[in-house]
């Protein structure tokens, strides 16, 4: 065994290094930062997979091979170079934000402290500094003692919201004794939900087909006399109904379910009402946005995505919950090497108690930072704005007679497709938008996404870039129509 003198342990913790590449890193990004949001060059250099993936084919180096300044070097050519260009103002594709850069620097803080975050005594600051944000965005769903925690992205966030329901409503302890312990059970959904809640199905071993699609209505949202019907069905099958997930700003649409009608069935049938807000909830540092998601109040849990329209870097997502005690439900169970059996008000700092991570970086820093450097006020003004621009963008679409728009878009995702003048057929039609979307990709000269709504293709844009203007929708539009 190799027994390193303090001088080579040095090498790898050398903080002067550190300071020297860091900087010339920070150089290197702030550039790649202000080419991309002034929109300089393609939003992505395409390439092929199986063409990119022979610059990664090397050996496993058993030795160095790079120094720190070809270190930065590498980032620069082979890896930002790369990149799909999140900050490009023509980059309409996913709904992934294009960051806030000192919510970045955020990450580096996170990164370099390292808080585990299992308990209290691995991550104090952080512990404190994560409730903090918590109980901010749970005054904005509209509680006065809001609870919950952050976690790594909507799909766990949504799978430990569902196991606290199926936990809290079930009947009986189904973390202990199993889903065979009593009847069938089963949750609601609209045909729109994220895959997530079908995921969360299975891995909760109810099978995905426990979650009973709910047909939505022409806008995209759910229809609440088809959940009724649904329920009636469950019932009539020897089913128990647990919950009801509505969303607030699906994937394919960006359509926004009616929450208060649900919020009232969820009471009067006694269902959980769990709100997936991934996308949408960011509308509620709007006064005039936050109207759509009236009802959200009545939510026994919401999840909120930041890397969505909180402008964050990826990933953080919080499961916030309206009664505190249903933040315990979706895990029973102790460690007692973490958990050290102190009163209820210590554990109440221990994380672990209530997530599926145990080891959790500092994930509230950066939303706490940007509440705390633009306030509320300012971030809903870049909701607000790329709101806007999908609105306009639905305009500019009504107004051509060779678009067609799918619906008048309720947040920030517009759906359309191009009609070209020779009249085609529904398979040729679809394969249009296809060939248009990846000529685009290809090009590099836009990101969009494409969707299929009853065997329809639809092209996809997510305005999420607050700096995407008039003159970028116009010329995506003439680049479609050439």
């Amino acid at each position: 065994m190799t027994q390193l003198t303090p001088e080579q342990l040095s090498t790898f913790f050398d903080s002067e290094e550190f300071c020297q590449t860091g900087h010339a890193l920070i150089d290197v990004l702030g550039q790649y930062l202000q080419e991309n949001l002034q929109g300089s060059g393609a939003v992505i250099a395409w390439q092929a997979p199986q063409a990119a993936i022979m610059n990664w084919q090397q050996p496993l180096p058993l030795q160095p091979t790079l120094t720190p300044a070809s270190f930065i070097s590498a980032l620069q050519d082979k890896v930002l170079a790369a990149n799909l260009h999140i900050h490009h103002p023509r980059n309409m594709g996913h709904q992934v934000a294009p960051p806030l850069p000192l919510a970045a620097l955020c990450d580096l803080v996170a990164a370099l402290s390292n808080q585990a975050m299992a308990v209290y005594e691995t991550g104090p600051s952080a512990t404190l500094i994560e409730k903090q944000v918590v109980q901010w965005m749970g005054a904005l769903v509209g509680w006065s003692d809001a609870t919950g925690f952050l976690t790594s992205g909507g799909a766990q966030a949504n799978l430990t919201a569902l196991l606290a329901a199926r936990q809290s409503v079930a009947g009986w302890n189904v973390w202990q004794h199993g889903v065979s312990a009593g009847k069938p059970l089963c949750l609601f959904a609209s045909e729109h939900a994220h895959y997530s809640v079908s995921r969360a199905a299975g891995i909760m071993g109810l099978g995905s087909d426990a979650v009973i699609k709910v047909a939505a209505d022409s806008k995209g949202c759910m229809d609440v006399n088809a959940l009724q019907t649904a329920w009636r069905q469950c019932q009539t099958q020897g089913q128990l109904p647990i919950a009801v997930v509505a969303t607030a700003g699906c994937t394919p649409t960006g359509s926004i379910d009616p929450l208060l009608a649900i919020g009232h069935f969820c009471r009067e049938k006694n269902l959980w009402f769990h709100v997936d807000g991934a996308h949408g909830a960011s509308a509620l540092l709007s006064p005039v946005l936050g109207q759509q998601l009236h009802g959200i109040a009545l939510a026994d849990s919401v999840v909120w995505d930041g890397h969505k329209l909180l402008y964050m870097p990826a990933a953080v997502s919080a499961v916030l919950f309206r009664v505190q005690k249903n933040s315990y439900a979706a895990f029973a169970q102790e460690a007692s090497y973490l958990f050290q059996g102190n009163e209820d008000a210590d554990e109440a700092y221990n994380m672990s108690y209530r997530t599926l991570e145990c080891t959790k970086r500092m994930m509230g820093l950066k939303l706490w930072a940007a509440f705390s450097l633009y306030g509320v006020e300012n971030l809903a003004a870049l909701v607000e704005q790329v709101f806007s621009v999908a609105s306009l963008l639905a305009q500019k679409l009504e107004a051509a007679p060779d678009f067609e728009l799918l619906m008048q878009p309720q947040t920030n995702i517009v759906c359309f497709r191009h009609l070209p003048t020779a009249r085609l057929s529904a398979e040729a039609l679809n394969t249009h938008q296809a060939r248009l979307r990846m000529k685009l990709v290809e090009d590099g000269a836009f990101h969009l996404t494409q969707v299929t709504l009853q065997g329809q293709y639809w092209l996809r844009t997510t305005i999420m870039n607050p700096l995407t203007c008039e003159s970028d929708l116009d010329a995506l539009l003439l680049a479609l129509s050439v």
